[in-house]
């Protein structure tokens, strides 16, 4: 942390002056659009993006509240970690899956583990719908509406101590060399399985998961590339992780 900003918290924290706060506010504000922008995906149209950057605030100034500038940590990662869960937190309380949906969905994870399983590649959304004897804008109305479930499988965290904090999987890891080690060999081998995955996807859903995933760009960025609307991206997206989730249940 840089000399200034350490005088700015210094002097926030022991002051707590309003205009102070409007400072680190202002500095960090990128980190709100950043993560709403980037977890819109996943809220199925129930939400709008002002309803994920009011949570993305809220979880900013918590952020600002409970962090130690003694302890010589980067406000940044911290806050980033905060209003990402912040917003998700959001997602899952308002963006519900209704049961009926989640039972439609366990069917297409079964139709595209078929399809896979007998092919040794992942199916076009057209075959899916087909196997399931469906129209394909009836199997868009069921992923589009599964961006909870898929948030929850992707962000992959734990709510653990009495703080409310989210935990990482990762760090309720004992850190030992051996198993570093087993840990590096594991991580290489879900690498090589999510590469194979995405390699087996159709072009256009490779393409859009390669974008957001990799390049980081937002919904509006990736239609703009593809020359299609936010929605129509949405659905590649929602499609292409309802494939990506059943190739990869049994990646260890």
């Amino acid at each position: 942390m840089q000399d200034d900003e350490l005088k700015l918290w210094e002097l926030y924290k022991k002051t707590g002056r309003s205009e102070l706060l409007e400072k680190i506010v202002e500095k960090y504000l990128n980190l709100v659009h950043y993560h709403a922008n980037r977890l819109y995906v996943f809220t199925s149209n129930v939400l709008e993006r002002d309803d994920l950057y009011s949570a993305g605030i809220i979880g900013l100034m918590e952020a600002i509240e409970r962090f130690d500038y003694t302890r010589g940590f980067e406000f940044q990662t911290y806050a980033s970690n905060r209003v990402r869960g912040a917003i998700i937190d959001e997602i899952r309380r308002v963006d519900w899956v209704p049961r009926s949906i989640r039972h439609k969905s366990k069917s297409i994870d079964a139709a595209i583990n078929a399809f896979f399983t007998h092919n040794g590649e992942l199916p076009t959304d057209e075959e899916i719908a087909e196997e399931m004897e469906i129209s394909l804008d009836d199997y868009y109305n069921i992923t589009d509406k599964l961006g909870p479930l898929f948030l929850a499988s992707l962000d992959n965290q734990l709510n653990s101590d009495n703080d409310g904090e989210h935990i990482h999987l990762s760090e309720t890891i004992e850190d030992t060399s051996a198993k570093n080690i087993e840990e590096e060999r594991i991580v290489e081998l879900i690498k090589k399985r999510i590469i194979e995955a995405i390699s087996s996807l159709p072009e256009k859903e490779k393409l859009v998961i390669s974008l957001y995933y990799y390049e980081e760009l937002n919904l509006k960025e990736i239609a703009a590339v593809l020359n299609v609307t936010e929605s129509r991206v949405s659905q590649i997206h929602s499609s292409a992780i309802t494939k990506l989730r059943v190739a990869l249940k049994n990646i260890i």
